[in-house]
Parts: structure tokens; C-alpha cells; sequence
């Protein structure tokens, strides 16, 4: 390299040895300068993996949670559907010994002996049972009782007692049931509230 003044040998010799270090701290920086950007890239890239997997996790439970919802509005709409109609006890048994009857008659039995019994809470229900006895063999019986469970209604038998009608020729049976079924317990207004309460008061 040709300078534009005369230098010896020694100064030549520090002049390159110079433009190496000024290369290299040169060299330094811009290796210091990527290193530093290539670092505070990844972490804002690594930053918004994180959020968009948050995202992505909360998008997801919102599914879930909607699913799950639905499936417990569509559940709730068909027990409301299986529950008898009447907001009361006594139109919902009179619904109910309708139900038996027609079920009974389609089987070829003939209901004898009926009777309403007391209702009672389940949970956000009442429960209306009707007790009812006819004579029938067997298989009558197992047709009747795979009717009531195949019901579009919520029906539960709570109990059975059979006992055979002629013991020398045990054919038929003089069957008796307990069905159950269930209306929405009605809304208590503030006046049935007050009444109740004061109620409770006298008694004490």
C-alpha cells in the first residue's frame, strides 16, 4: 500500500498492527450489536408464542365451556319435557293415573284399586306418586313395567308387591305399584315466604 509520506519500516509496522485493532473493535461491536439484536428478537418471538399459546389455551376452555353449557341446557330442556304437566300435585296425579291407564289398557290389564299418595321434594322437583293393583300373568306385567320405563315422562316404581291369585294354578297375579311422577316444585312468591315463616313462629 502506497502512503502519501514517507514512513519507515518501524512506523509502517504499527500503522497496520493499528488498522487491525480498529478493524477488530469494529468487528466487536457489530458482532456485539447483532448478538444483542438476534437476543431481543428471539425473546419478543418467544414472547408472542407465549401469548398466542394463551390465546390459543383460552379460545379452547371457551369451547369447553360453551360445549359443556349446551349440553346442560339441551339436559335440562328434556327434563322439563319428561316432567308431568299441572304446576300442582293433584292435576299432575290425575296426569299420571291417565298415563297408567292408557298403559294398562294397551296391555290388556284393568286397573282395580288406585290411589293418590303424598308428595315430596327432590331437590327442584316434587314427586307425585300414585299407587294402582291389577290382576295379570307375568308377562303382562314385564310388557306394563318395560312401557313405563320406555315412557317419554320420568316415571320411577318405587315399589311392587305381587302376590299370586290361585296358588293351586299361580297364572295370574294381583300386582300392585307404586309409580312416581315429577312436576316443577312451583316458585314460592314473598306472601307464601311471610305465611310460611309466620307459621313457624306460632308453632314455637
Amino acid at each position: 500500500m502506497n502512503l502519501p509520506f514517507k514512513v519507515n519500516e518501524r512506523e509502517r509496522k504499527f500503522l497496520v498492527i493499528g488498522g487491525i485493532a480498529v478493524i477488530a473493535i469494529a468487528l466487536f461491536y457489530a458482532y456485539s450489536w447483532y448478538a444483542d439484536f438476534k437476543k431481543r428478537s428471539d425473546d419478543a418471538a418467544d414472547a408472542k408464542s407465549i401469548m398466542l399459546e394463551k390465546q390459543l389455551k383460552r379460545i379452547s376452555e371457551k369451547d369447553a365451556v360453551e360445549k359443556r353449557f349446551n349440553e346442560l341446557r339441551q339436559e335440562l330442556e328434556k327434563q322439563e319435557k319428561a316432567v308431568l304437566q299441572g304446576d300442582k300435585p293433584p292435576i299432575a296425579a290425575a296426569a299420571l293415573s291417565n298415563i297408567l291407564r292408557e298403559a294398562a289398557s294397551s296391555s290388556g290389564m284393568n286397573i282395580t284399586m288406585e290411589r293418590t299418595l303424598n308428595p315430596y321434594d327432590v331437590h327442584y322437583y316434587l314427586a307425585v306418586p300414585v299407587e294402582i293393583g291389577f290382576t295379570t300373568t307375568t308377562e303382562k306385567l314385564k310388557e306394563l313395567l318395560f312401557k313405563l320405563r320406555s315412557s317419554s315422562f320420568l316415571l320411577t316404581v318405587s315399589e311392587i308387591k305381587i302376590r299370586v291369585v290361585n296358588v293351586s294354578n299361580p297364572v295370574d297375579t294381583f300386582t300392585s305399584l307404586i309409580v312416581t311422577g315429577f312436576i316443577k316444585k312451583p316458585v314460592e312468591t314473598e306472601t307464601d315466604s311471610k305465611g310460611a315463616a309466620k307459621a313457624r313462629k306460632n308453632d314455637t
